[in-house]
């Protein structure tokens, strides 16, 4: 047992011996691939320079005929505190059968910051009447003209979209299938990243930046502006939507209750002046039933206008606030690839695919060299 025990050892022992020996062989054949590699490529040292001049050069080209962009941003921070006071409202209103309950919560949270890249807020944003430079125009038409899509239009097949226009004063309702198409192509562009980004700064914050990138300086900042405003219109309209709506209610109610109580009033003087003189009790039944209902009418007519002073403040309570921290101002922030910079990533990545070509040919003819026979029968065959 001895004797076995002492073989498996030895036996153990030459496995890791060859099995060093072949990593140390592995990690020489990797060293002496890297040199041949190194002294193959400065073989083709002039090659590699000239390859990195033509990218330096593509670079440099690159950085001549990019239009600069200019990023507006602008922060705002948002207030959206509900009163405490919907409980005690929702128990005075109740006995005239409205509901007060409060707004959704559907844009709370992450869900506002995505209304931000809404098609319904761009489409509106873009849309929006505005006058840049004495002209009266829409940002629709200011993006077309700064990316000149209607130098495409023209190359285009269809008579349609050769002679497709944007008038200011046509209804968004009576727009033709191509113009919705194209509309819809704006946007989906604009809400894409990086051209509009809207983020919260942190969890804890109640602050958010919006940014948006374009070519013209104009379209940049004045769409900022038109977003911030078109969102906090349709913010504050959905989140007191429910609260206006029963308000509206309860005041027709109470103009209708305010009716009958002038009707009542009316009918007791009329009752009155007809029995100056009344010596039987019956005929002051009249009067005395006028007079109630007048009693029963004021007395709901009163209590519904206190509910309706209670509704404002609560409606008051809960329209969010969306206050702007810090709106763009020119100059916007340009950026632009600047020559220097374009020669050097033009020829950095110039140099580096030629080095890796040489590299991939090197390892690709000795991959071919040490094929075996019978690999590269089953190759051909394969290929058969």
């Amino acid at each position: 047992m001895n004797t076995e025990q002492q073989n498996n050892i030895n036996m153990s022992l030459q496995n890791n011996n060859e099995t060093t020996s072949s990593d140390e062989i592995s990690l020489q054949e990797i060293i002496q691939h890297l040199s041949t590699i190194k002294k193959k490529i400065w073989s083709k040292k002039w090659i590699v320079i000239g390859i990195a001049i033509v990218g330096a050069a593509i670079g440099l080209t690159k950085s001549i005929f990019t239009k600069p962009t200019y990023t507006a941003r602008l922060s705002f921070a948002l207030q959206d505190d509900k009163g405490s006071s919907m409980s005690g409202l929702a128990g005075l209103a109740s006995q005239f059968g409205v509901n007060v309950g409060g707004a959704s919560s559907a844009f709370g949270g992450d869900n506002l910051y995505e209304l931000f890249t809404s098609r319904r807020l761009i489409e509106q944003s873009l849309l929006c009447p505005t006058s840049i430079n004495g002209k009266s125009t829409n940002l629709l038409n200011l993006y077309i003209d700064t990316y000149k899509l209607r130098e495409g239009w023209r190359r285009s097949q269809k008579n349609e979209i050769q002679k497709m226009a944007f008038p200011l004063n046509q209804d968004r309702k009576s727009y033709t299938r191509s113009q919705d198409s194209i509309l819809q192509s704006i946007c989906n562009t604009i809400a894409s990243k990086p051209m509009l980004t809207v983020a919260q700064r942190s969890k804890k914050l109640s602050i958010g930046d919006i940014t948006f990138v374009s070519e013209n300086e104009d379209l940049s900042k004045l769409f900022v502006e038109n977003l911030i405003r078109e969102a906090t219109d349709f913010y504050v309209y959905t989140k007191t939507k429910v609260s206006r709506d029963n308000y509206m209610k309860l005041l027709h109610q109470a103009d209708s209750v305010k009716a009958i109580f002038n009707g009542a009033v009316a009918a007791r003087a009329s009752q009155t002046d007809a029995v100056p003189n009344a010596v039987r009790e019956v005929a002051n039944v009249g009067v005395i039933r006028s007079q109630s209902n007048m009693q029963v009418a004021g007395a709901t007519y009163a209590e519904m206008i206190k509910n309706l002073e209670l509704m404002k403040m609560t409606i008051n309570q809960e329209t969010p606030l969306v206050q702007v921290i810090d709106a763009p101002a020119y100059p916007l922030d340009k950026q632009r690839l600047g020559k220097a910079k374009g020669i050097l990533i033009g020829g950095f990545v110039g140099g580096l695919l030629a080095i890796l070509w040489f590299a991939a040919a090197y390892f690709w003819s000795l991959f071919k060299v040490n094929l075996t026979p019978e690999t590269k029968e089953e190759t051909e065959a394969g290929k058969e």
